[in-house]
């Protein structure tokens, strides 16, 4: 991020040159310290403030957003389009496609959708050849915005086999990929941005998010590999990573859903290990753990995406989310060793349930 380098830079020469002012003026000690506290102040205002600023032009901006049916994708693309924005909605049903542009009825952008599933190379393909006669006006495309993605099966490892493993990474890594490789030269046309969705889980293995969580931790790496590759042609390649938020993709009745069906299939040996009575105590943990602390404010979200598209200072990573700054980020930085202990009190202090046979 070029406003935390530059902020780096002056807290680790600005006093050197404050001191030599001091030396020069003859200020007393009281006024050296004063000196030092204001410009430092002044400096991280003017960073912040350099955050508010925008590009211009933005009804020639045309973005490319994954994953619009609902949720994220759905709410960005209406904000976005309000403000001006040509918008590529990239929809996996028919129904979320219509609902969206009945929604973008007299806004001041235009949202167009497009049937795409991310999953399908052939299906990605097709939107990539539309979109590439659809920008030629706004002379490529200014951003993508990876949202797409699902949770797919939630619980321990015993229970899940590789196929519930490739489901996920298919659409929430390899999906983006495809996305990515298909724009991209789309992108480079207008020295763009490329914004993912990763997670907070990308950060932090936790119990029950195999799947979920190694496909957002690969997906992080990807875009820190492009990011590197791609600032060579001017593109941007911003990472958004939300803590817990309740979306359509962690509605209750869609988990309970999925693990119904994984305890029915279950090896009675490994039925035997975990037991029925921690099976449904897990349920009932993970609802309530959704409901206490998944929040409801997903214009955090929305604001971050638009905030990475638009402004003229980009931050490259998004951490939004009280759980995320405060909890996942900090940990994340810890050694192993006393971040398992941690995660080993917390269960305590929250009485989180363990297998029968544990």
């Amino acid at each position: 991020d070029p406003r935390i380098n530059a902020g780096l830079l002056w807290l680790a020469v600005g006093p050197g040159l404050v001191y030599l002012v001091y030396l020069l003026r003859g200020w007393s000690n009281i006024e050296f310290l004063i000196e030092i506290c204001y410009s430092d102040v002044s400096f991280i205002w003017g960073l912040t403030a350099l955050g508010y600023l925008e590009i211009d032009n933005l009804n020639r901006r045309a973005a490319f957003i994954s994953g619009c049916d609902t949720g994220f994708g759905n709410l960005l693309a209406l904000k976005c389009a309000r403000r001006g924005m040509p918008v590529f909605a990239g929809c996996l049903t028919a129904e979320g496609a219509a609902s969206l542009r009945s929604a973008a009825v007299g806004l001041r952008g235009k949202v167009e959708t497009i049937i795409v599933d991310i999953g399908s190379t052939e299906s990605v393909a097709a939107a990539a050849k539309h979109l590439e006669l659809a920008t030629e006006q706004y002379g490529g495309l200014h951003g993508i915005v990876n949202n797409a993605g699902m949770v797919g099966s939630t619980f321990f490892d015993d229970l899940l086999n590789v196929e519930q493993y490739r489901e996920v990474v298919e659409v929430n890594t390899f999906g983006v990929i495809r996305v990515t490789q298909a724009l991209t030269h789309l992108v480079k046309k207008a020295s763009g941005h490329i914004v993912t969705v990763t997670s907070a889980a990308a950060r932090l293995g936790f119990i029950g998010m195999g799947p979920y969580t190694v496909s957002k931790f690969a997906l992080s790496f990807y875009c820190e590999v492009i990011r590197q590759e791609l600032r060579y042609f001017g593109v941007s390649v911003n990472v958004v990573e939300p803590g817990m938020f309740k979306t359509p993709l962690t509605a209750a009745e869609n988990t309970e859903s999925r693990l119904d069906a994984m305890w029915g299939s279950a090896p009675g040996a490994i039925k035997r290990d975990y037991g029925e009575c921690f099976f449904k105590a897990s349920w009932r943990r993970l609802t309530w753990g959704l409901g206490q602390f998944g929040c409801s404010r997903l214009d955090l979200v929305i604001d971050a995406y638009f905030h990475a598209l638009t402004a003229r200072f980009q931050h490259l990573r998004y951490q939004i989310g009280a759980d995320c700054q405060f909890m996942m980020l900090p940990m994340s930085y810890l050694p192993t060793g006393l971040r398992d202990a941690l995660f080993t009190v917390g269960e305590l202090i929250f009485r989180v349930p363990v297998p029968e046979c544990a």
